[in-house]
């Protein structure tokens, strides 16, 4: 098949949309199909390996120049901007699917010249509705969702029940691999310290401030646990200021964002990772590759991260959002015991090879295709 991936974002801006177009890029041209991305005029065009996948960019307007009427209205006419240049270009060149990845875009298909036979999916990855986007997604003919979980949240605004995709990880990439003590050390981790690990953006939704007061909880009272902060943003300077003032600033380190292909390095001098996000994750993209490095996973019981992580604790730990006292148990329960974190390692490895590789992902994805 001819297929199309449409997002502005995708040549401007990093995110778990823009991993999931490349990689389906990716995968989908490996499995035989001519696959093209359009995305807005930007830097950012990741390697694709001498694959033929044709990236086109288009001039648009970015979001900060639109008038202020809320952050959707400004998210809409960024996209709509980018549509005017773009939209001959798509038409010409008569695809059989058009994937967009955002409500935002449901006009395309509206704008589609009379006769076009080019139809368009919506891969679903989150909730980013708007008034009349219920009128406009008439005309999406295939849903597909990241998680059973995000499949409901759609099924309820849209009436429309998604297949259910998955999104994936580079098993290349995020494999497991030894240890490195030299890192640990350059990080400033004695030997014999159990280091957990987070990588993301440092926002108040990932709800690193519970993990930060598990430390002072006496669960973990001379155990040594700390805890490794990759990533930026603007929760940092109140999560400093609360290690300070919780007594555990010195176990907590805060590094500088890394490239995503650098985080595999950093993940192996981790004995163990925490997401603790506090509002619903569709899915969890750097939960799953953390797991894939072969990390045990302490994570939150919400949204989608359930689905990544299993529900039997084979895999990892997962815990209420937002309380940190179930966090410091659990916390305390992987830094005593060596043999267990091996364990849930090897197992979640496994698990993400067997499930949430982006070769599956696009095979879910070319079947509800072919079935719409």
């Amino acid at each position: 098949m001819k297929i199309a991936f449409i997002d502005v974002t995708v040549t401007v801006s990093f995110g778990g949309v823009q991993t999931a177009v490349w990689e389906l890029a990716r995968a989908l041209h490996d499995l035989g199909h001519e696959v093209s991305v359009f995305g807005g005029d930007g830097s950012i065009h990741p390697d694709l390996g001498g694959r033929d996948i044709r990236v086109q960019t288009f001039p648009f307007t970015p979001r900060e120049k639109a008038l202020d009427f809320g952050s959707r209205f400004r998210r809409i006419w960024e996209r709509w901007t980018f549509a005017r240049q773009a939209r001959t270009a798509v038409a010409a060149d008569a695809f059989d699917w058009v994937i967009l990845t955002k409500p935002f875009d449901f006009f395309w298909p509206w704008r589609m010249p009379a006769g076009s036979r080019t139809r368009f999916c919506f891969m679903s990855g989150g909730t980013d509705f708007f008034a009349g986007d219920r009128r406009l997604a008439r005309r999406i003919d295939a849903w597909v969702a990241c998680s059973h979980f995000n499949a409901w949240q759609i099924y309820h605004r849209y009436k429309r029940f998604p297949k259910v995709i998955f999104n994936g990880v580079d098993i290349d990439r995020f494999a497991p691999r030894p240890p490195d003590p030299a890192l640990r050390a350059r990080l400033g981790f004695a030997p014999g310290d159990v280091v957990f690990a987070f990588a993301g953006r440092v926002v108040g939704l990932k709800g690193l401030w519970v993990p930060i007061r598990a430390l002072a909880d006496p669960a973990l009272a001379g155990l040594p646990a700390k805890l490794l902060i990759i990533g930026d943003g603007p929760a940092r300077p109140a999560l400093e200021r609360l290690a300070r003032e919780l007594g555990v600033s010195e176990r907590v380190t805060f590094h500088a964002p890394v490239p995503h292909g650098d985080l595999p390095a950093l993940y192996a001098a981790a004995d163990g990772c925490v997401f603790p996000s506090t509002v619903d994750e569709a899915f969890g993209i750097a939960v799953a590759e953390a797991m894939a490095v072969g990390l045990p996973v302490i994570a939150s019981y919400i949204g989608g991260i359930p689905e990544v992580v299993g529900n039997e604790a084979g895999c990892g730990i997962l815990a209420p959002a937002g309380d940190p006292s179930p966090w410091a148990t659990a916390m305390a329960a992987l830094a005593t015991d060596p043999i267990r974190r091996e364990q849930l390692g090897r197992a979640a490895a496994a698990r993400i090879r067997e499930i949430f590789t982006w070769r599956h992902s696009a095979e879910r994805l070319l079947a509800a295709l072919q079935a719409s």
